[in-house]
This record gives C-alpha cells, structure tokens and sequence, in this order.
C-alpha cells in the first residue's frame, strides 16, 4: 500500500520498486487508498507500468484508488483504462 504522496520526489522509489517486482516474476496489485496527492509524474508511473503490463503479460492492477488519484485519472482521461 502506498500512502502519502506520489509526486516527482516519491515516484523514482515507486519505479525501482516496480522493475524489481517485474523482473523476479511478481504480480503486483497497487493499493492507493491512501495517497494524498499525485501529480504528473505518479499518473506517467503508472501508465508506464500498465503498458509495460499489457505488452509483457505482466500482472499489474490498481486497487482502491483514492479520491486525489481519481480525480488525476478522470482528469487524464485514463480512468477507463486502469479500470475506474
């Protein structure tokens, strides 16, 4: 579960921790009930782990997305896509 916020300072831990989990083979269900806030930089993280998912058959799901996270996604036009 990631809580907090997921910005241009926390996103490159979240990246590394993503390409480890996808290199040794693990599924990953993402929990963001409690993050904060989320800019450009958290939306484009997940993205790219949804793409790489999709053409890697790789398991990667968002789980619980809170209230700031939809908001990003709906403002993306990416809701639909992640699953929202």
């Amino acid at each position: 579960m990631l809580h907090g916020e997921l910005d241009i300072a926390t996103a490159p831990e979240l990246v590394e921790m993503l390409h480890r989990f996808r290199r040794q083979g693990h599924a990953v269900a993402l929990d963001l009930a409690e993050v904060t806030f989320m800019d450009s930089t958290g939306l484009t993280t997940i993205m790219d782990a949804h793409l790489a998912a999709r053409s890697n058959g790789w398991t990667f799901e968002i789980r619980r997305p809170s209230p700031a996270v939809k908001r990003v996604f709906e403002l993306a036009g990416v809701g639909r896509l992640l699953g929202e």
